[in-house]
């Protein structure tokens, strides 16, 4: 970042400026926590903080908001706010200089890991940022580098659990003629993966509620673009209580649960070879919102169970 990047962002925010005059007064032998959320906005924003208060890659460190602790000889020193326009302006012009710096492939690696649950995200992110900027090398070509390394199995993990949920969500119709799933990755990929819902279902109103990370997806025709909403717990609990489904839900998730069983290969129980490579590449963590794997279905409904049988014979 140059001179007039930061006399720019000085001159104009004055929650900034107050934020970098904050680490600049700090005494010169302290270490810092410098805390952040753990999304793009947030961390990437806190690199940018760093670079505007001169402070030495050596003496910062990068760490999420929650579970905190500093370390001997370190101060914890709160970061911005992910929410102001300041932030984010600041995390945008981040992230141009690093394309211009590495290329567009690095920022893709580098947003997917953002997303990680990992703890160790933020700081990981910081190292790549720092060696990316001071280095004229592509990172991203670099595997035995350490750092490229690190953000490099983050992404991966992150990308695996946007295909995970590419295939596992389930939606359900409600009563309203919206439909609505719950999903729960290891990661928070749901802005990330929104839009190839938005692309399949682009005529219908729907809902992806992820309660592990208390937010929500939405959409509707008339939306340009998918919307996403923090919510609280008490928030989160309604959704996932939901069980207004339209009259004729139960009947065709019935019939769902009876096809699946009828295409489905013998081998697969608990007790069998199969059962390994189903949950390899079908995780248990994702049976319990699954439609086909789901328990009760046929109790609700087994007068619709007892003529799929019949039809599928």
């Amino acid at each position: 970042m140059n001179t007039h990047s930061q006399r720019s962002f000085d001159d104009g925010s004055p929650l900034l400026a107050h934020a970098i005059r904050q680490l600049r007064e700090l005494d010169s032998s302290s270490n810092v926590a410098l805390t952040c959320e753990p999304s793009v906005e947030g961390v990437v924003s806190s690199v940018g903080l760093t670079y505007l208060a001169r402070l030495s890659p050596s003496r910062v460190r990068l760490v999420r908001e929650t579970g905190c602790q500093a370390r001997l000889g370190e101060v914890i020193v709160q970061g911005l706010n992910p929410s102001w326009d300041e932030t984010v302006a600041l995390a945008r012009r981040v992230l141009v200089g690093f394309e211009q710096k590495q290329n567009r492939e690095a920022v893709r690696r580098l947003v997917l890991a953002c997303a990680s649950d990992n703890p160790r995200m933020p700081e990981t992110v910081h190292r790549f940022m720092r060696a990316g900027f001071s280095q004229s090398t592509l990172l991203v070509e670099d595997p035995a580098d350490e750092v490229c390394h690190a953000l490099n199995a983050l992404a991966r993990q992150v990308d695996n659990e946007r295909e995970h949920m590419r295939q596992f969500v389930r939606f359900s119709r409600m009563a309203d003629g919206s439909f609505m799933s719950v999903f729960r990755p290891n990661a928070n990929v749901l802005p990330l993966t929104t839009d190839y819902f938005v692309q399949r279902l682009g005529n219908e109103r729907f809902l992806i509620v992820d309660p592990l990370h208390h937010i929500a997806t939405f959409y509707t025709p008339k939306q340009k673009r998918f919307g996403t909403v923090k919510l609280d717990q008490s928030g989160i609990d309604k959704l996932v209580a939901r069980s207004d489904l339209a009259d004729n839900e139960a009947s065709i998730q019935a019939l769902w649960q009876c096809f699946y069983e009828r295409v489905g290969l013998p081998g697969r129980d608990a007790s069998q070879r199969g059962y390994d490579l189903r949950t390899h590449w079908m995780p248990q963590r994702f049976w319990s919102e699954l439609t086909e794997l789901a328990v009760n279905v046929h109790e609700k409904t087994a007068p619709d169970v007892t003529r799929c049988r019949r039809i599928t014979s």
